[in-house]
C-alpha cells in the first residue's frame, strides 16, 4: 500500500467530487469508533480501472483493531455516509491479514493498489 500525506491528497484531490464526503466520513469515523479504527485505504478491486474515479463507488478498506461484524458494520458505515458514493469493506487487522494469506481477490487487490488516507500505526507494512 501507498502512505501519501493527507496534505499531499488534500492538494492533488480537493477539486475531486469525492474529496469533501471523504474528509466529512473521517471525521465522523473518528468521533464514533476513533479508538477502534487502524486503518482506512481506498483501493480498486476493479481491473483497469483508475484508483480515483471519475464516477462513484469510491471503494474504501477500512481495518479495525477488534472483532468486526461485517454486515453490521457495514450498515454503520452507510448510516455515517450520507453521499451514498463509498462501498465499504470492513475487517478485523487480523481477519484481512488471514484473508491476504488465503489470496482472498479483494484483500490481495487491497493490498496492491491501496493507498492510505489513514493510519494509526505503520501496519500497512504488515498485512
Amino acid at each position: 500500500m501507498q502512505r501519501p500525506s493527507w496534505s499531499e491528497l488534500r492538494k492533488s484531490w480537493a477539486d475531486q467530487y469525492f474529496f469533501e464526503p471523504l474528509s466529512e466520513l473521517i471525521n465522523r469515523l473518528h468521533e464514533d469508533r476513533g479508538s477502534e479504527i487502524e486503518l482506512i485505504a481506498i483501493f480498486c478491486p476493479e481491473p483497469d480501472r483508475e484508483l480515483t474515479p471519475r464516477r462513484p463507488p469510491i471503494y474504501l478498506l477500512i481495518l479495525y483493531n477488534c472483532a468486526v461484524d461485517f454486515l453490521r458494520e457495514n450498515l454503520f458505515l452507510r448510516e455515517h455516509d450520507p453521499s451514498g458514493i463509498f462501498e465499504f469493506f470492513a475487517y478485523s487487522v487480523d481477519s484481512f491479514r488471514e484473508m491476504v494469506g488465503q489470496k482472498n481477490p479483494i484483500a490481495v487487490k487491497a493490498k496492491e493498489t491501496g493507498l492510505v488516507i489513514f493510519e494509526k500505526e505503520d501496519i500497512s507494512d504488515t498485512l
